[in-house]
């Protein structure tokens, strides 16, 4: 710690600032030198270890201090507070207000646990300007004001954060002129039915669309509405909900779409521009227009003619995955979500080669990979149309093997490795 003291105070706030403030603040026992050195720190990071018991008034005792005895001509950069459900939400709207009076940039307020008392967010962080980062976890959300502007705020995240109408969540992402990052994960209880999410500058948008408790009845109000032109990476993941509508993305880079219910005709015509595809619909729908930067394509197996009819209109495709029913969603929110959406979602038992190959077989594919393969007729088929049909651009077909009595313990295989053909032949 002495060689500490000799290094120049902008160098040890910077130190300080990525220790948990409850450390930063313990440093003051260590010297005069370092009494107030704390005081300048950027920024706020707190966890309460009490949060799964009573003893919340020990989290707001620290906080309130901290942003008492601070220098208050030092600006706030970031407040992150990991809180127990029990905190009083006055308490919260207290400390969110501070931040905004000394310029926070970067906001994270989380609740350990769900709790159904509201928060009421002060008015002075719906126009603040300084703010480019703002995430918030199990909140009940009201008085949200009519006029919003977020003129800095850049990323978004809103985890099982409850709004009291669909109205209310359009204006906030109204307000949200240079939003290029947003994440939205729902748990089916709210009172919002049609999530909108129209921002002309979003580049990145993340959708869960989860169900905590119960079996829920989809309803075609339940769902999401996206006009997001400037997209370069999509994912849905949605178990209830609808997508109702969804506008031509150009710019489109990566789009993972796990979707229960919805229009997926206008869907698909949609992510043509994706390079990067995956993909688990339940129902049988027909792409629009051609996938011509295609490079890599993910199919559950539960999609198959969806993929045959992708993989005509895909020139360029280079790698190429059947996802099994078991792994397909990757989601961190539920374990019991990583299952296919169809209820049966087997592969068809009757198989029929098309009437011609498709050109990216002859040009471009180059892997093929399948996991949970159970080798079924049908996909003994599939995979040998494939290696047949192929050009001289295939190298590997590899699979891995499901998780059934014959088969247990056999992870990994190379099926075949074809070999260049000859261009004459």
């Amino acid at each position: 710690m002495d060689r500490m003291s000799l290094l120049p105070d902008d160098l040890i706030f910077k130190i300080l600032s990525f220790v948990p403030s409850k450390v930063s603040v313990s440093t003051s026992l260590l010297s005069k030198r370092w009494c107030s050195l704390w005081k300048h720190v950027p920024n706020l990071r707190y966890f309460d270890p009490h949060h799964i018991n009573s003893e919340y008034w020990r989290a707001s005792r620290f906080i309130d201090k901290f942003l008492l005895l601070r220098d208050p001509h030092v600006s706030l950069d970031s407040m992150h507070l990991y809180i127990s459900q029990n905190c009083p939400p006055t308490d919260i709207e207290t400390w969110v207000g501070i931040a905004v009076s000394r310029g926070v940039r970067d906001l994270l307020v989380l609740r350990c646990r769900p709790c159904f008392r509201p928060i009421r967010l002060p008015r002075s962080l719906y126009t603040c300007e300084t703010l480019a980062t703002l995430s918030l976890e199990q909140a009940i959300i009201v008085d949200v004001p009519l006029n919003i502007c977020f003129p800095s705020l850049k990323s978004l995240s809103l985890i099982f954060v409850e709004f009291p109408s669909d109205e209310t969540v359009h204006r906030l992402l109204s307000g949200c002129c240079v939003l290029e990052d947003l994440k939205v994960v729902r748990c089916g209880h709210d009172k919002v039915k049609t999530f909108k999410i129209m921002v002309p500058s979003l580049q990145r948008l993340t959708l869960e669309d989860l169900f905590l408790y119960g079996n829920p009845v989809p309803g075609h109000d339940v769902g999401f509405v996206i006009k997001a032109p400037c997209l370069k990476s999509l994912a849905i993941t949605s178990r209830f909900g609808w997508l109702h509508s969804l506008v031509k993305m150009p710019y489109l880079v990566k789009a993972n779409i796990f979707l229960k219910h919805g229009d997926s005709k206008n869907l698909l015509g949609c992510v043509t521009s994706a390079k990067h595809l995956s993909l688990c619909v339940k129902q049988v729908f027909y792409p629009i227009g051609d996938f011509n930067e295609l490079v890599s394509l993910k199919v559950c197996t539960c999609s198959l003619m969806l993929y045959r009819l992708i993989l005509r209109r895909a020139p360029k495709l280079r790698f190429l995955r059947f996802q099994g029913l078991a792994n397909f969603l990757q989601t961190p929110s539920l374990n019991d979500l990583q299952k296919c959406y169809s209820s049966s979602g087997q592969v068809q038992s009757e198989w029929e080669a098309p009437s011609s190959v498709p050109e990216c077989l002859i040009s471009s594919l180059e892997t093929v990979e399948w996991d949970d393969y159970e080798g079924t007729e049908a996909e003994n088929k599939e995979v040998l149309y494939l290696v047949d049909n192929s050009g001289g651009q295939l190298q590997t077909v590899a699979v891995t093997l499901s998780n059934s009595d014959t088969t247990r313990g056999k992870r990994h295989m190379i099926l075949v490795e074809p070999k260049r053909r000859s261009s004459n032949k």
